[in-house]
């Protein structure tokens, strides 16, 4: 006798007659981003035994049956493994799918990238240093020849005013 393979079963379950603890999903994560890959990881429990047609779907947290397995929105969805008789064995925590904001970005550096970092912050240290020097050392070299402008003014009237006296 042969045994045809049917679609996985989209039959009404009911909440309150399953066996959520058979199945444990493992590593759910908070959110997961539209579009992109969705991994799911589950242990089962050592009375159960998987058969063929078992499935997993994602249900919008609260469903009632199975055509709410695909997500639309910002609500929350939990996985499902359904058995081959449409009995709900495992469900996972909720989640999202959401867009990434900045501050869940992890930004992820090489140590070679940060020695590159680092050394280019030294010779910047450096440079902003060698500046701060030739800066004080201009505005010496400014402030002496203020003072001897200063002096040469002085020198050019004390000149001028003799020479007015002998032009008399």
């Amino acid at each position: 006798m042969e045994e045809t393979i049917k679609d996985p079963p989209t039959s009404a379950v009911l909440l309150d007659h399953c066996h959520f603890s058979q199945v444990i999903f493992n590593s759910v994560e908070k959110f997961y981003i539209p579009g992109g890959d969705v991994t799911c990881h589950y242990t089962f429990t050592q009375h159960f035994i998987p058969r063929r047609k078992d499935w997993i779907g994602i249900f919008r947290v609260g469903w009632k049956t199975t055509p709410y397995y695909l997500p639309k929105d910002d609500e929350y969805y939990q996985f499902c493994y359904v058995d081959e008789d449409g009995v709900v064995r495992g469900a996972s925590i909720p989640f999202q799918f959401r867009p990434e904001n900045e501050e869940d970005i992890l930004v992820v550096t090489t140590q070679g990238e940060v020695e590159e970092i680092e050394q280019h912050n030294k010779e910047l240290c450096k440079e902003n240093q060698e500046l701060k020097d030739s800066c004080i050392s201009l505005q010496k070299q400014n402030s002496d020849m203020q003072a001897e402008l200063q002096k040469k003014q002085e020198e050019l009237e004390t000149l001028q005013s003799i020479n007015k006296k002998l032009e008399l």
